[in-house]
């Protein structure tokens, strides 16, 4: 077909794993990870399409497809935007800051231990903007380590 676009991408075995589906492949191309599912149960030998649902992901299957063809094509992933770097960087003092509290940490040890901030009184402590950052964190953290995470890709888009 004219304006096909033909690459040989190695699969490792070790990386594909069978179920009732199909056969689940990972690989990295333009070091970039990418995941498919052969739906014949074989890795493939020749030309293969994409078959994706038409549902509520389908904006992210669709730049997933986009950047799996520049890392094919141009040999370079474009970057993947569901996450600003402000959110990545939210996410990384989310999960710090849940362990804290898993470990019996106060909210003030938690400031102290992720933001760096000193220690406070108790009266100023209660006032600080930066309490409220702390227990945000950890109460958003609990939410994503509950379930939450599920939509973390989805709901957080980049504009």
């Amino acid at each position: 077909m004219p304006g096909l676009i033909t690459a040989t991408i190695a699969v490792d075995p070790i990386s594909a794993r069978s179920a009732e589906e199909g056969l689940y492949l990972r690989f990295v191309l333009a070091g970039e990870r990418f995941a498919a599912i052969a739906l014949d149960g074989k890795a493939p030998r020749g030309p293969v399409a994409v078959l994706t649902p038409v549902d509520p992901l389908l904006h992210d299957r669709v730049d997933a497809l986009f950047r799996f063809r520049d890392a094919l094509v141009h040999h370079r992933a474009t970057p993947d935007i569901r996450l600003t770097a402000q959110r990545r960087c939210h996410l990384i003092e989310m999960l710090r800051a849940i362990d804290g509290r898993r470990a019996g940490a106060t909210y003030q040890d938690i400031a102290e231990a992720v933001f760096g901030a000193e220690r406070e009184s108790a009266i100023s402590w209660k006032s600080m903007p930066l309490r409220d950052v702390v227990m945000r964190r950890v109460r958003t953290g609990f939410g994503l380590v509950a379930g939450g995470y599920r939509t973390l890709l989805h709901k957080h888009r980049a504009q």
